[in-house]
């Protein structure tokens, strides 16, 4: 569909279509059945066989966005070792980096190797979604690791045939699952039990120990394991294994791609070759891991030749407003502040040559979730700015990165350390702003008064109304609206675009001015490779029609 269409209705669908709304239309579906044929050879290790060791699946073929699709919903049950220790603050995140992770939580104590059990019918899932035609598969693949927090017993994890709806198989594939089927690719969804001390996973260690408190927070081959699975299956059906897979983690699945890449050995697959291509790392947890290992003092993390050219290509999207204090103990190179900790990891790699293979982009006024699962960004007071509106980008730089060689825009950054290039004393690449931002009818801020604490990694917004008080958030904390330290009167959009530098003191905002400046900040996104062509256009159409309160529009103005 044209951009530049001009009926309703057009317009309509081309939001929808951006935003990732339109529905799927199921039309044919099998029942679960077994598919052990998918399955590898156990691996061995300390204390016996590891690997899945039952698989089961359904069958599902679809319509999205006029595409003809094929989801397999696969359960897994089996083993995976990798590592605890049993006395720091991180001591029940099963890891398969030991020296990566424990050491930056100040834990010195004993690492254990471990052996723990997952169970399909606890949630250890995935979903497999590829063009039900190979001459719409562009021989790639995207796996898909969420965040901390989830678990059967918490109800946010379900038994491996729960997460399809039969009458809508594509409704919980959310706007970046869209963006990537789209574009051609497979998408791989992962699930596992991601909440630790909940006696969830029954687990032994190597001094034949049971505990039940562990938690598949960072365990690496977990993921190899179920994406090898993955690939067989695409394999069968397409008719060849993908040439290149990627990876998209949010959190601590983000931490966890980290630590893909930070851990030699750890991203080879069986024929010593990358096992993932390329990392884009959404919002890491806490800002860690940063890529520091110490070895009798000295840091020995990407030192060598051979360590810099196993590190694969990785984009670092960092959301400015998600800043929290990163309680547990920490080792002196790793910092309370989890925008810090953003900010510290990509210096770090600057620091030690990696700027060829890594990027990080700054993203102002969002916090930790993009709105990637929100039709249109909202829920009561929660409003957040649409990240999927970039993630397409993202992704095609990454891709363009591995299969051309051609590096992404430079990194973005509001921290002089980053942004100023050239040490002029001006940043020349500065954090991203989205027209929202750069164009404000008000201001995104955190914890949304419904969400409460809970609420940090959510925003609303507030409006530039001029009248009342600034408002309150969910801890009772006054919005600084105008950023002047003070509770005090909500401005209206002339007297905030005034204060910005957008308008000159005593002139009024109008509808010109606001489509110029939407305009101007959506074209230079889309030169700097932030949005594509329909993104900067549909933003320049909206911004025609926008609801600008009717005290800054001058007569005349529509």
């Amino acid at each position: 569909m044209s951009v530049h269409a001009t009926t309703v209705i057009s317009r309509c669908l081309m939001v929808g279509l951006l935003a990732g709304l339109l529905p799927a239309a199921t039309f044919g579906q099998s029942a679960g059945g077994p598919c052990d044929e998918y399955l590898l050879p156990q691996r061995d290790t300390i204390g016996g066989k590891v690997g899945p060791e039952s698989c089961r699946k359904i069958e599902t073929d679809f319509r999205l966005d006029n595409r003809s699709l094929r989801r397999f919903d696969i359960g897994l049950s089996g083993t995976v070792d990798g590592y605890v220790t049993r006395g720091g603050d991180y001591s029940e995140y099963m890891t398969s980096a030991p020296d990566l992770v424990f050491p930056q939580t100040s834990d010195l104590s004993r690492t254990f190797h471990i052996i723990a059990r997952y169970e399909r019918e606890k949630g250890a899932a995935m979903t497999v979604v590829f063009p039900a035609n190979r001459s719409d598969w562009n021989g790639k693949m995207w796996v898909m690791i969420h965040g901390r927090g989830r678990s059967f017993q918490s109800g946010n994890l379900k038994a491996w045939n729960g997460n399809l709806d039969p009458a809508d198989a594509a409704a919980d594939l959310n706007k970046y699952d869209r963006v990537i089927l789209r574009k051609g690719y497979a998408l791989v969804k992962t699930y596992r039990t991601s909440a630790e001390g909940l006696g969830e996973i029954q687990a032994t260690l190597e001094n034949e120990l049971k505990v039940d408190d562990v938690a598949f927070n960072d365990t690496h081959q977990y993921i190899k394991d179920f994406v090898a699975v993955a690939e067989a299956v695409v394999a069968k059906q397409l008719g060849e294994a993908p040439r290149r897979t990627y990876l998209y983690g949010h959190s601590a699945g983000g931490r966890l791609g980290r630590g893909f890449n930070y851990t030699p050995g750890l991203n080879v697959d069986a024929e010593g070759k990358p096992f993932i291509d390329g990392i884009l790392a959404d919002d890491s947890a806490s800002g860690t891991w940063l890529p520091v290992v110490m070895k009798s003092g000295v840091d020995v993390l990407l030192q060598t030749d051979a360590d810099r050219a196993a590190f694969v290509p990785q984009i670092d999207v960092t959301h400015q407003m998600y800043n929290n204090i990163w309680r547990p103990q920490r080792a002196e190179w790793v910092s309370n502040s989890f925008l810090e900790n953003k900010r510290r990891n990509a210096r770090i790699l600057r620091d030690k040559g990696m700027t060829p293979k890594h990027r990080m982009y700054e993203i102002r006024s969002i916090s930790h979730s993009g709105g990637e699962s929100l039709p249109d960004g909202r829920r009561g007071d929660v409003q957040i700015l649409d990240l999927s509106l970039m993630m397409g980008q993202f992704i095609d730089m990454l891709d363009n990165w591995v299969e051309k060689g051609e590096a992404p825009p430079p990194m973005r950054s509001d921290w002089a350390e980053l942004g100023d290039a050239d040490k002029d004393g001006t940043i020349e690449n500065p954090g991203i702003s989205f027209p929202e931002v750069a164009c404000p009818l008000g201001i995104y801020y955190a914890f949304p008064v419904s969400s409460g604490e809970r609420g940090i990694g959510l925003t609303s917004f507030a409006p530039f109304t001029g009248e009342g008080l600034e408002p309150l958030d969910g801890r009772e904390v006054f919005v600084d609206m105008n950023r002047n330290g003070v509770w005090d009167l909500v401005e209206t959009p002339s007297q905030a675009w005034q204060r910005l530098g957008l308008l000159a003191e005593g002139e009024e905002l109008t509808r010109s001015r606001y489509v110029a400046c939407v305009r101007e900040s959506a074209e230079s996104l889309r030169r700097d490779g932030f949005f594509s062509e329909e993104t900067a256009q549909m933003y320049i159409e909206r911004a025609q029609t926008a609801a600008i309160s009717p005290e800054s529009v001058a007569p005349g103005e529509p």
